[in-house]
């Protein structure tokens, strides 16, 4: 009787044993823990998150009390304030675009994504750092300043929702720490829809080996994504909380901690959150997010000149990429052609200048030649296409832009009713600056015609931006724009 007694207390004992090993676990550093025992952190609902410890060789530190007399007067110098603290957008995609839709159409979704994150910076007490841009994308480690697109009136009009750095300014911030000995602290962290993105993977992060990420995971938050979220679901809280300090350090570890009274803890701050971002809906109401940046008043000036050359003139936007089926394309501009041929018993312009904007990769004609779309490519074309473009070119009167390039043949282009005209980009190529000069250029078109989606064209946003402006300045009285917009159908369709 006493031996199976000691049987059974020897099983409880082991029993009891076992369930130390998940906190076993924790402090080896398998999943972060929460110091503040008092507050436990807890994820928002509806939020599905996981952890990766990155490959990452860690700094090691001196005293924290001698390094914040270094820091803060370089923090200062950079952010007014004793700690800066950054949100670093790596990469935002253009989410709300098709897999292989035309890169014209999808900078300003990643803009709105840029100017929610601005507004959650504020929100979350850390300074934004404006991304690089190239080819419709923002991220932090493109080629081109965010000032090569755009112009920062409307990062000055909301200064007092959010502050914001230059790149080249954080870049000399991580300069100056480093030559300190503070070398910043950073997490990365993913931020995306119900499914992972495959875009992500592949984005690298160019300041991975400027920061100490040590005791911090890579962290991947997937957030539910419709365009109308549940009623008892505030997103923009949600991300927030996501976002914040109590987040950062509820997913902090420090090994060497382990053992102290973790209720006392200071949890050394992240200086840099380094966001991968891929949404595809907005998240934040407001009605100065909703507002477009400007582009960069280089741009500007260049669709004036154009705009005031081609005047009086109609612009077309003709998406015709994977449009089905092709077969709609040649009627679709004959009744296009009729149209504009209406028009010219209306004013006093035999033939106006029309202003075309296409994905169709004109260039492909000449040697050597790269297509503006780099979506539309040569192979997916067809007869059809090509088709429909001559029979344009044969009755209007076509302008249309390009990078100025002198490897172009122009003498393998057209000759009649086409003329092209070359933006000068002072030896940077990237071509998404046609496509702000042709949105700038349409807007300002006495007439704009649009394919019918689904009939003569794709569905596009583009367009949509485009007519939407056009309508209210057409209703605030602007006597230029005699038509906001006019769709084109097949030949008779009602």
């Amino acid at each position: 009787m006493i031996s199976l007694t000691k049987k059974y207390t020897l099983f409880i004992v082991i029993f009891v044993c076992s369930l130390s090993i998940p906190y076993l676990l924790y402090t080896i550093g398998a999943i972060p823990i929460y110091y503040d025992v008092s507050r436990p952190y807890q994820y928002p609902p509806m939020v599905k998150y996981s952890f990766k410890w990155p490959k990452i060789t860690s700094f090691s530190p001196s005293s924290r009390h001698h390094q914040k007399d270094i820091y803060k007067e370089i923090d200062q110098k950079y952010c007014g304030q004793d700690r800066c603290k950054f949100l670093l957008p790596i990469t935002i995609t253009e989410q709300g675009k098709k897999k292989k839709e035309k890169k014209r159409e999808s900078k300003s979704k990643a803009q709105l994504h840029f100017r929610q994150l601005a507004f959650m910076a504020g929100k979350i007490g850390r300074t934004i750092v404006l991304p690089n841009v190239y080819n419709s994308h923002f991220g932090s480690c493109l080629p081109n300043t965010f000032d090569f697109y755009y112009d920062r009136g409307w990062l000055e009009t909301n200064q007092n929702r959010f502050n914001y750095i230059t790149m080249k300014d954080f870049k000399l911030w991580i300069s100056e720490r480093q030559k300190a000995g503070v070398v910043p602290t950073g997490q990365e962290i993913y931020m995306q829809r119900s499914q992972q993105s495959r875009f992500l993977k592949n984005v690298k992060n160019c300041f991975r080996d400027a920061f100490d990420f040590s005791g911090r995971p890579t962290v991947n938050y997937q957030i539910l994504d419709r365009p109308s979220p549940p009623k008892n679901m505030n997103l923009t809280d949600t991300i927030m909380k996501l976002l914040s300090d109590e987040a950062r350090q509820h997913e902090y570890i420090d090994q060497s901690l382990i053992s102290a009274d973790i209720r006392h803890v200071e949890i050394p701050p992240v200086d840099v959150i380094h966001l991968f971002y891929d949404r595809r809906y907005q998240f934040m109401s407001n009605k100065k997010v909703n507002e477009p940046i400007s582009y960069n008043k280089r741009w500007v000036e260049i669709a004036d000149k154009i705009s005031s050359q081609l005047k009086p003139y109609i612009a077309i936007h003709w998406r015709m990429e994977r449009l089905e089926p092709v077969s709609n394309l040649l009627p679709c501009a004959i009744n296009l052609v009729n149209d504009i041929q209406k028009l010219e018993g209306q004013s006093n312009e035999v033939h106006p200048h029309v202003f075309l904007l296409t994905d169709y990769p004109h260039l492909l004609n000449s040697t050597g030649a790269v297509p503006e779309s780099k979506s539309f490519l040569s192979k997916q074309l067809k007869p059809q296409h090509h088709e429909a473009i001559q029979y344009l070119y044969r009755h209007l009167n076509i302008t249309l832009t390009t990078i100025q390039d002198q490897k172009i043949h122009y003498d393998q282009l057209p000759k009649q009713n086409w003329n092209l005209i070359g933006i000068d980009t002072e030896g940077i190529i990237d071509r998404s600056v046609l496509g702000i000069i042709d949105k700038l250029v349409a807007m300002k078109a006495q007439w704009f015609f649009a394919g019918k989606p689904g009939i003569c064209a794709k569905s596009s946003s583009f367009t949509g931006r485009i007519s939407s402006s056009r309508l209210r300045e057409y209703i605030n009285g602007d006597e230029s724009i005699i038509v906001p917009l006019k769709v084109f159908d097949l030949k008779g369709a009602t």
